[in-house]
């Protein structure tokens, strides 16, 4: 029991993000997209230089180990998330439309369980699946060419995967509630 509230909780704080995040990214796309590159680059750097620093430490003579090899790609590529945060950019589209898709399954699928549970609010969060994976199949098939504008897109379809899961939580705890009573 201490264990589901601890992950309802986590679930409610990891979808109050992807809403803020989502907010930020369609109030100010422009500004978040960079800001998103770069940390993305910082964190690979950071990443990269502990494992290449860790391989070199460990490193023997007669073998080339995967860490030094996955740093060094980390440490790549955070440079050029740094120096081409737009080539980054160009790319975001896919990737998360990609993302939004598989969510959007899942969802469907727990709005599915719920609703052989017999719970009667089911039906809310399959629409939110439903416009979850329209966002992704729309990202898939035409990433649009101004990163402006695919970063309030992806500002909306977050807010959109935040609401489906706080939507979920909460039928999730109503349905709970009726079972203790």
């Amino acid at each position: 029991m201490k264990n589901t509230v601890r992950f309802e909780i986590g679930q409610a704080i990891l979808s109050a993000i992807y809403i803020a995040l989502g907010m930020m990214l369609v109030i100010f796309p422009g500004v978040s997209g960079l800001v998103i590159c770069h940390v993305v680059g910082i964190c690979a750097l950071a990443f990269g230089a502990v494992r290449t620093f860790a391989a070199l430490k460990k490193h023997s003579e007669s073998s080339l180990r995967p860490d030094s090899v996955i740093g060094v790609l980390l440490l790549a590529f955070g440079i050029f998330a740094l120096v081409q945060p737009e080539a980054i950019l160009s790319i975001l589209p896919f990737a998360l439309g990609l993302y939004l898709l598989l969510e959007s399954v899942g969802k469907f699928q727990r709005m599915i369980a719920m609703r052989r549970m017999g719970h009667s609010h089911w039906w809310a969060g399959l629409v939110f699946a439903v416009l979850m994976a329209g966002c992704g199949v729309l990202l898939l098939v035409n990433p649009f060419s101004a990163a402006k504008t695919m970063l309030a897109f992806l500002g909306i379809s977050l807010v959109f995967d935040g609401v489906a899961d706080l939507c979920t939580l909460w039928l999730a705890a109503g349905r709970t509630e009726k079972q203790d009573m």
